[in-house]
């Protein structure tokens, strides 16, 4: 069993929280102490466009580099790197991650640790009652979020930014190798031992989302082709339905050919040279889809398993 010195570790990836990070750790402070547990803060900051840095090393000098501890990475790698950087740093036996703007209440983490504790989960998902973002922003996270679902089937439905999560599983996400980082992603790999619990989703309070309307439909589209098999399953299931559409139209043509010679002069060769020919070029687009996805999941590390043991049900 792993031996770490603390409770909880919080991950926070940073990219414009300079007007809410001071608020969200004295947050964070105050429940951490109300509740008696020892935790850290390890803000990781993502390269953002304004003086969050300034702001987690004044942080760091007020409370201390044992409680906060700051990452500064080199260029802007996403949120979800940015988490997995934070998750080689943890030193707790728990790891909660929630975003910078404070829309995820710091109070809502005793929700989150009261969930666990009633099943042991791995995982544990904080789930918003109601989005507080722009009525277009949460119909197209709606859309998006269904989506996701239908092509990744053991994604949990509740997945949010807000989780707890065991240190262990945390750690083997670094371990992952795909061509899109997708945490909630890696996550359906490694556990189906999951949760979530209703909590509050309040309205940010200073700054604007990084994720523009452009980059959440690229991330999601990143998302879906990286870790679904869905669009290479209806282009196969499309390609076999034309080849057999076109390969039949062009055998009753064929046939009615020398049963009847009723067509014009050139038409049954046209046809049945397109038919076949579009058929067949349907046929290998969907052969050589499935080789692509089988080379993407030879490519794709994922770790064999990651166990529990009888201390982790104590």
């Amino acid at each position: 069993m792993l031996d770490y010195s603390l409770d909880y570790s919080v991950v926070v990836p940073v990219y414009q929280g300079q007007d809410t990070l001071a608020t969200l750790t004295a947050q964070l402070h105050a429940f951490f102490t109300g509740v008696s547990r020892s935790f850290e803060i390890v803000f990781v900051y993502d390269c953002g466009p304004d003086d969050s840095w300034a702001v987690i090393r004044a942080l760091q000098a007020q409370y201390g580099p044992a409680l906060v501890r700051a990452v500064h990475l080199t260029r802007n790698f996403g949120q979800h790197n940015a988490l997995l950087c934070g998750f080689g740093e943890a030193q707790g036996r728990f790891i909660i991650t929630l975003d910078e703007d404070l829309q995820h209440r710091p109070a809502d983490i005793g929700l989150l640790i009261a969930r666990q504790q009633q099943g042991n989960y791995d995982v544990v998902y904080g789930m918003p009652q109601q989005m507080q973002h722009s009525p277009f922003r949460n119909f197209a996270s709606r859309a998006m979020r269904q989506l996701l679902r239908a092509g990744i089937p053991d994604l949990h439905p509740h997945f949010s930014a807000f989780r707890l999560l065991k240190t262990d599983i945390a750690r083997a996400c670094l371990d992952m190798r795909n061509s899109h980082t997708f945490l909630d992603g890696y996550l359906t790999w490694l556990t189906t031992h999951v949760a979530s619990v209703p909590v509050a989703h309040q309205p940010r309070t200073a700054g604007q989302s990084g994720y523009t309307l452009g980059r959440l439909l690229a991330f999601s589209l990143n998302i879906f082709v990286t870790f679904s098999n869905l669009p290479i399953r209806l282009l196969t299931a499309l390609s076999v339905l034309v080849f057999l559409v076109t390969s039949g139209y062009s055998g009753y043509v064929l046939v009615r050919k020398l049963l009847y010679n009723d067509y014009l002069l050139g038409f049954p060769s046209l046809i049945i040279s397109i038919g076949f020919g579009v058929g067949l070029i349907m046929l290998g687009l969907g052969i050589l889809g499935e080789y692509i996805y089988r080379i993407n999941l030879k490519t794709t590390r994922r770790p064999n398993f990651v166990k529990r043991t009888m201390e982790d049900d104590l």
